[in-house]
């Protein structure tokens, strides 16, 4: 979820009926949905869909259950994070 409608390639604004509620106590609405593309560092690109815009939101986030979801593991190692597709094994 992010509150950068730049990072959107694809963005629906909508209201979704959902809020978000962070630890600090902040509610923040969810005001639409879409699709993120970027490269990382080492040039790999990646495809993040169903994002959510959350208009107020002061860092961007990604759901690890997710991720998950779609079909990566998610290793944390050495101060960095490494996406692993489960079907052919490519670390991204």
């Amino acid at each position: 979820m992010t509150d950068d409608k730049s990072l959107f390639n694809k963005l629906q604004e909508k209201d979704l009926q959902m809020h978000i509620e962070m630890c600090d106590d902040g509610k923040y609405h969810v005001s639409g949905e879409g699709t993120v593309a970027f490269q990382r560092e080492h040039g790999a690109s990646i495809t993040l869909t169903d994002v959510n815009y959350v208009h107020g939101l002061k860092k961007n986030l990604v759901s690890i259950m997710m991720v998950e979801d779609k079909g990566y593991d998610v290793v944390f190692s050495k101060g960095k994070v490494f996406l692993r597709n489960i079907t052919i094994r490519q670390v991204k």
